[in-house]
């Protein structure tokens, strides 16, 4: 049943990390005039939430762009971090997803010379590679202190067995 939980798993996390890549690389497909319309709906979409909650400062094209591209990849770092664990040895995942992720990254700015208008920039390249490497060590964050927890918890039933 244990071998089960893991497959389904596996298939589950593998599935969502595809779906991620698939996302970011379609974005990567649009032309520069289509990215730009997505862009912008999103940015009003912000600014008209500010403004609801009486907040005076609107965001910038910009910071929608790059706020935008770190939380894609801050979350495909999360993703491939996960699927990594449930396929790799534990020291080794972590590296795995890591590398995954700044192929995606490389590759998804390469897709862009393709796209009309569009180009591949380096420093998205690395705010990218920054948002899955954040992802990856907040997993590895988590991962430490669950362990932790986990011990703790046998070693306090170990000690309650003792007396």
């Amino acid at each position: 049943m244990k071998q089960h939980r893991l497959t389904v798993l596996r298939i589950v996390l593998t599935l969502l990390s595809v779906a991620a890549v698939s996302f970011i690389f379609y974005n990567s497909s649009l032309t520069a005039d289509d990215s730009t319309v997505r862009s912008s709906g999103l940015r009003e979409w912000f600014n008209d939430l500010l403004r609801s909650l009486g907040i005076g400062w609107e965001i910038t094209e910009h910071l929608t762009r790059k706020t935008a591209h770190f939380v894609e990849f801050f979350t495909l770092g999360a993703l491939l971090s996960a699927t990594a664990l449930a396929y790799v040895p534990k020291g080794k995942s972590l590296y795995a997803a890591l590398g995954a992720g700044i192929a995606v990254a490389v590759t998804d700015e390469l897709i862009q010379t393709g796209s009309t208008g569009r180009s591949c920039q380096v420093s998205d390249m690395l705010l990218d590679a920054s948002a899955v490497l954040t992802a990856v060590l907040a997993a590895a964050l988590i991962r430490r202190l669950y362990r932790r927890r986990k011990a703790k918890a046998v070693n306090g039933r170990e000690e309650s067995q003792d007396e």
